[in-house]
């Protein structure tokens, strides 16, 4: 068996759906957001790579709307 991490998904906005997506390897996980949940590591790994790329993005946003 693969071994396992804990990972945590922040709860999203009002009208975000109450679960979390994510796909690793055609394997799919549905997480729910606000909790803890045990994955393998890959699937946080996939977790990790996935928020590290939303804060690239939201900081060229932030970057490009300073210029304006």
């Amino acid at each position: 068996m693969e071994e396992r991490v804990e990972v945590y998904i922040p709860k999203g906005y009002v009208n975000e759906e109450p679960n979390f997506f994510v796909s690793v390897g055609g394997v799919n996980y549905l997480l729910p957001r606000g909790a803890s949940s045990m994955v393998p590591k890959a699937v946080a790994a996939e977790i990790h790579r996935a928020r590290k790329a939303q804060e690239q993005l939201d900081r060229k946003i932030g970057e490009l709307l300073d210029r304006q």
